[in-house]
């Protein structure tokens, strides 16, 4: 029922953190069923017994450490989403949780900080409601990177020399990399005090010794394999992403600077869901986009006729539980539908929307798909009174057309 209460399990060793916890959290029981063990057996008995939808956990604890409990769950309970709540002593241990965690967070926390994480997890549910695409999509360790560009980077990284500036334009490139670096970097644990949206500025605060050892220990990066999609998916999917970063952020810097950044993470992340499809579900997704090549409507309209949910809403719920800001998140959910949301702070999901569009008028490869998003956008600029500006828009869109083609 949509009415009911959410139900979240902390866990720490500690009694005292968890009456203390009781304790902060006491305001909030009218809406969450909030269950309290002291060990990762408790924890898995309990998530046997009855439905969980959040575990909190620490990371430091005998037996069984919040980094087992977290890999128990992803394989056995993948809907949870999973946070860790951890001391910054507790770097090294938290490590071995960064394949399974979806957010980390800092002790000491405030209550409304802890409250917001929750919440914002809970709702994020609600976008993507069919619960077996959801676990697919939770239990993800990482996502496949283009295979030039994970050999490129394991080369730079392998290098003493190695600068921020190198690493961070291989990693723009890739939504893969890019989306789990801004994971990690917006975690409380790092201790940053504001959301960080740019991959240059995330490279910049950890720097290239902790990103290597991230890539090295805990496998934050993944290339593509045997079993993931095929070089060719990957390549195609990086080169639209791109596209799209880079016209979203033009078509910004017209209105809105301080969105620059939003519009090229929302622009290279905005497609995420398709990697997840194309990943979880290898064999079915192949056939569906085999089948849409010359479908005159959108690809997300034959997703959701497959899978009861489309490419978009999955990707805006990975990067939500991964704890990207909302503006970006909106933007990937929205990135088809622009319409279900109102126009006042739509800038950037405008900006998304029509990029994505004049890739399709600008590439050239598929006329069917290209007259299909020509009659949305046309619709979508008519509804708006903005179909004086499609000139320069599409200007733009054929420059970086012509400077992104190898």
């Amino acid at each position: 029922m949509a009415d009911e209460k959410k139900r979240i399990l902390f866990v720490d060793d500690e009694p005292r953190v968890l009456e203390a916890l009781r304790d902060l959290l006491r305001r909030y029981r009218n809406k969450w069923d909030m269950v309290f063990v002291t060990s990762g057996e408790q924890a898995l008995v309990e998530t046997e017994r009855s439905h969980f939808d959040v575990v909190v956990s620490d990371m430091r604890m005998p037996k069984m450490d919040g980094a087992e409990l977290l890999h128990r769950l992803q394989k056995t309970k993948p809907h949870i989403v999973r946070i860790v709540l951890s001391g910054y002593s507790e770097l090294e241990a938290a490590m071995r949780a960064v394949p399974v965690a979806h957010q980390f967070l800092a002790k000491p926390i405030e209550p409304r900080k802890l409250e917001s994480v929750i919440e914002r997890a809970c709702n994020l549910q609600a976008l993507l409601q069919n619960e077996e695409i959801r676990s697919l999509a939770s239990k993800l360790n990482n996502l496949p990177s283009v295979p030039k560009l994970y050999a490129d980077l394991n080369r730079i990284l392998a290098s003493e020399k190695a600068s921020t500036e190198q690493v961070a334009r291989l990693v723009e490139q890739d939504p893969a990399m890019c989306a789990k670096i801004l994971q990690l970097v917006n975690s409380s644990f790092f201790g940053f005090p504001q959301k960080i949206k740019s991959v240059r500025s995330a490279i910049a605060y950890i720097g290239t010794n902790m990103l290597k050892n991230l890539a090295l220990s805990a496998g934050i990066f993944r290339p593509g394999e045997a079993h993931a999609p095929s070089a060719a998916f990957l390549e195609a999917l990086q080169a639209h992403s791109m596209f799209v970063a880079a016209l979203s952020t033009k078509l910004l810097q017209e209105k809105d600077d301080l969105k620059v950044e939003d519009a090229f993470i929302a622009g290279i992340l905005h497609d995420l869901g398709k990697l997840v499809l194309a990943v979880e579900l290898r064999e079915e997704y192949a056939l569906l986009l085999k089948d849409d090549q010359d479908a005159k409507f959108s690809i997300s309209e034959a997703e959701r006729q497959v899978f009861r949910v489309s490419h978009a809403e999955i990707g805006a719920y990975v990067i939500g539980i991964w704890g990207l800001p909302y503006p970006i998140v909106e933007a990937v959910a929205y990135h088809h539908s622009p319409s279900l949301i109102a126009p006042e702070g739509r800038g950037l999901l405008d900006a998304v929307f029509i990029a994505d569009c004049l890739f399709y008028e600008t590439s050239g490869q598929n006329p069917a798909k290209a007259e299909f998003y020509s009659n949305q956008l046309d619709a979508y600029l008519e509804a708006m009174n903005g179909k004086g500006f499609y000139p320069t828009w599409k200007g733009l869109a054929d420059q970086i057309a012509t400077a992104i083609t190898p």
